[in-house]
């Protein structure tokens, strides 16, 4: 029988807080510096008090054996409190713009009681988040690699794939371990076959992420010294550079080089459809392998060759440079030099987009510089650690585009998702709050596929470039994928 539960304050009334804001706003002679957020932190700070109360009642209830549809329901009226409170502070900042909004104190003032998080996510979080997850392997249709995998208690995640690739990440749940793994998999179809070993009870709530040691140079190294094919392709094309380019036409050489690939193949977006996403902290994995160059489409600066840096070494000198100490290395010695300087430095650092044929790769947190060298020369293999994400369970409009942009992109966006739907190139679920359309996503074989009409197109284009008809293959025509206005016109249409 469940126990009754203590009545918690009635909330507070949303005109009173106006009223107060609005006070706080009057009374504050500092706002042009900035600290309007002093005075009116002591009004927010009553929502702080609210959901710790509610974290209080909730652990005593839980000793008192209070039933589940009872913890659920303080967690949602809580969870309501501060949605609503924060759609507050949106409607109240927008109409007094020209005070900027402190979202240090915010984040602070706004953050629930860790006592009623865990106990809410023990009742229902865990469980929808397992059964999201369940529905993503359904949709991968080709069987991927073996691997051994371990989860621990806190999230550590270990694994070796069949034929050597080591992967290390955190996990918040086991149930995410083949969505961590997935990424490392041939294409974004395969479906991992994993022999899974739990170090710990199977938890009742998601493992709280922390620092995870991941993959280091000796895991680099590692991964160099395993593929001697890649190795020895990219001395190969070094040593004809080596051949066909005399030294003295070497700066003459890397311009024109880098001209043609800037007009070839311009730098795609950043991939960040899943930054403004926290669920994609579900997961996430790291490996390091030889990876093709040119499935390098984003490389920090966006113009090829084209650096803004402070230091002088490091500017647009620094390309002609490398070329000239690369291109007159002793052939014998060429391996060492490639080793050293791009696995016993600090590695290149990519981000993984999976795709139907096989990766793209964004640079992530180092190896710009190099990144561009090598695509400059042509090169056809790079040694770089790698990191991926899962993609979250939810996307809104506002993860896609800037919603300033107004309604016409809005509804864009929801068209879009029900085309990619029905033609099969996403899964999932679309609904609306209001006009804005939120998609509940189980896979997509084609992350990008979900961006704006720029993001796409580009993506789509460099697709096409590096895995020539794998788009096709999908059900995009041809005629799609030359642009944006053609990506438009196929989607919109």
């Amino acid at each position: 029988m469940a126990v009754r539960r203590a009545r918690s304050q009635p909330p507070v009334e949303r005109a009173q807080i106006v009223r107060s804001l609005t006070a706080a706003q009057e009374s504050d002679t500092s706002v042009r510096k900035g600290y309007l957020w002093h005075q009116a932190t002591e009004e927010l700070y009553l929502w702080d008090q609210v959901v710790a109360e509610a974290g209080r009642h909730a652990a005593a209830a839980v000793a008192g054996h209070l039933d589940g549809d009872e913890l659920r329901d303080a967690a949602q009226q809580a969870a309501h409190r501060i949605a609503q409170a924060r759609d507050l502070l949106r409607e109240w900042h927008g109409e007094r713009a020209e005070y900027p909004l402190d979202e240090e104190v915010l984040a602070g003032v706004l953050r629930p009681a860790p006592s009623l998080l865990a106990r809410a996510r023990r009742r229902g979080d865990l469980q929808r988040l397992e059964a999201d997850l369940a529905r993503r392997p359904v949709h991968l249709d080709r069987p991927g690699a073996t691997w051994a995998a371990t989860w621990h208690s806190d999230g550590t995640l270990t694994a070796d794939r069949d034929d050597g690739l080591c992967v290390r990440g955190w996990s918040a749940t086991p149930d995410a371990v083949g969505q961590a793994l997935q990424s490392f998999e041939a294409t974004s179809r395969h479906r991992p076959q994993i022999t899974l070993s739990l170090h710990g009870e199977r938890p009742e709530a998601p493992a709280a992420e922390s620092y995870v040691s991941g993959i280091g140079r000796a895991d680099v190294l590692r991964a160099f010294d395993a593929d001697r094919a890649a190795l020895e392709a990219t001395v190969a094309a070094i040593t004809e550079l080596q051949q066909t380019w005399p030294e003295h036409e070497i700066s003459d050489r890397v311009r024109a080089a880098t001209t043609q690939l800037q007009a070839d193949a311009p730098q795609s977006p950043y991939f960040n459809l899943y930054n403004p996403q926290r669920e994609h902290a579900w997961a996430f994995s790291e490996s390091a392998a030889w990876v093709r160059t040119d499935a390098i489409v984003q490389a920090v600066d966006e113009v090829w060759g084209d650096f803004d840096r402070s230091e002088a070494s490091r500017g647009p000198s620094w390309i002609p440079r490398a070329t000239h100490g690369l291109l007159t290395t002793e052939p014998e010695q060429l391996a060492a030099f490639v080793r050293h300087h791009l696995a016993e430095e600090p590695e290149i650092s990519l981000g993984v987009i999976n795709g139907p044929a096989g990766p793209l790769y964004n640079v992530s947190s180092g190896g710009a510089h190099r990144t561009h060298l090598f695509r400059i020369l042509g090169l056809p293999w790079v040694i770089a650690k790698l990191y991926a994400r899962i993609p979250p369970r939810r996307f809104d409009v506002a993860s896609v585009i800037d919603t300033a942009k107004g309604m016409t992109e809005i509804e864009h966006v929801g068209r879009g998702w029900h085309t990619l739907l029905e033609r099969g190139l996403l899964h999932g679920r679309i609904r609306y709050e209001g006009a804005f359309a939120v998609l509940d996503l189980d896979h997509t074989p084609a992350p990008w596929l979900l961006g704006d009409a720029a993001l796409a197109s580009a993506y789509n284009t460099a697709y096409e470039r590096v895995y020539p008809g794998a788009l096709a293959e999908l059900g995009i025509p041809t005629a799609a994928l030359t642009g944006r206005k053609a990506w438009e016109q196929w989607l919109y249409g």
